[in-house]
């Protein structure tokens, strides 16, 4: 098949290395793949464009694909697309953000062009309600993918778009650079013992997300286990204000590792963690973080927002909380108390990770579902001709 992949965004995010990865096993599998994403500004220390030609893929930059609806940039864009959706006459052309979905959307209507129109929805929660969201999928859409059961529940629910149309798929993970086997903890640098049960949380030190009863939580915990060591691994422009001066004050400093965030070394930095907790979704409503750690044979405490129960099997490969410092305290206890239980729910985790984070097996479905709508969206140009 010959794909178009459309990314309204120039940075290098989670739905981005989706995409390009997508992209790139699509293209491993014997599928013609054409990725267009929007042009970095030249001083980005790093974009999404980069990461595909170091990933072998040539990106098409001759859009401007903005992130967000910018009319006189739209106005541009869509006549360039129409001529290029016409002259390259795509199977599919999948998209990814609510901007790239409206050019291409009108793109493909505009030209009576026989391409289908694939969208995949990041939002792990469900999608929001008004009038962009009925004209997106209702009239732009041949093929939806969710990235969780909970939103395919709801489009179909809402009769946004019929159960025919509607696909759930698991968003894969490197499991190669995740393997629990082949990934050397760097626990020594930050004098950790082998022996010692550690636990952790990987997110951006932000407001929205929830410090204030990680804090209070560990303060329970460090109360019981005083010599627990918790590591936070991540960065923010705030994170004095909203964790290390707030652990100073409630006398936890010692016993919190910061980490920072070095791409290269974050395996290793994960791979100290017994168990990992993670409270609020963050602007990748797949929680990729959370698909690494399973990978990596860690354990999770997740509380009950978005995707998360749907990634996190209560009892069985991590615990589901309210997100309030009490039970976070107590499952976190849990953890340190229950060697046995906590290493059945590792293996457990990497388990779940092999059968559901397969970037081949994800990709075969895609391509599978890009096979349906394609039939489909031909058999309805046929119909239309006279």
């Amino acid at each position: 098949m010959k794909i178009l992949h459309l990314y309204s965004n120039w940075k290098w995010t989670g739905p981005a290395e989706h995409a390009l990865n997508l992209s790139r096993e699509l293209q491993r599998q014997g599928h013609t793949v054409v990725f267009a994403c929007a042009p970095p500004p030249p001083e980005a220390p790093d974009s999404l464009a980069a990461r595909a030609r170091q990933a072998g893929i040539d990106p098409i930059l001759r859009f401007y694909l903005s992130k967000h609806f910018a009319l006189r940039k739209n106005v541009v864009d869509l006549p360039r697309l129409c001529r290029f959706v016409q002259q390259e006459r795509f199977d599919i052309v999948h998209t990814h953000l609510h901007n790239d979905h409206l050019l291409a959307g009108m793109a493909v209507r505009l030209t009576g062009s026989r391409s289908a129109v694939v969208r995949t929805l990041y939002e792990g929660a469900g999608v929001s309600e008004g009038l962009r969201t009925r004209l997106l999928l209702g009239a732009m859409t041949d093929g939806l993918i969710t990235i969780s059961e909970r939103t395919r529940e709801q489009v179909i629910g809402r009769r946004y778009l019929s159960a025919r149309k509607v696909w759930k798929i698991d968003v894969p993970i490197d499991l190669e650079r995740f393997h629990p086997d082949r990934v050397q903890s760097n626990r020594s640098r930050y004098n950790l013992s082998e022996e010692a049960v550690v636990g952790g949380i990987v997110a951006r030190v932000q407001r929205h997300r929830r410090f204030e009863v990680l804090l209070q939580a560990l303060e329970m915990v460090i109360r019981e286990f005083p010599n627990f060591r918790f590591m936070i691994i991540g960065r923010g422009t705030a994170m004095q204000d909203i964790a290390v001066k707030p652990a100073q004050a409630m006398g936890i400093r010692p016993n919190i590792i910061f980490t920072g965030y070095v791409q290269e070394e974050f395996p290793q930095t994960l791979a100290c963690l017994n168990f990992k907790v993670f409270l609020v979704p963050g602007s990748d409503g797949s929680c990729r973080a959370v698909r690494e750690a399973l990978a990596l044979r860690i354990p999770v405490i997740a509380s009950e927002r978005g995707i998360l129960p749907e990634l996190v099997t209560n009892g069985v490969d991590g615990l589901i909380i309210e997100d309030t410092p009490e039970a976070l305290a107590r499952a976190m206890l849990f953890m340190i108390e229950h060697p046995d239980r906590r290493c059945m729910m590792a293996e457990n985790a990497r388990q779940k990770a092999l059968r559901l984070f397969d970037l081949e097996q994800q990709t075969k479905k895609v391509a599978a579902v890009y096979e349906t709508v394609a039939r489909r969206a031909c058999s309805s140009v046929f119909q239309r001709m006279p």
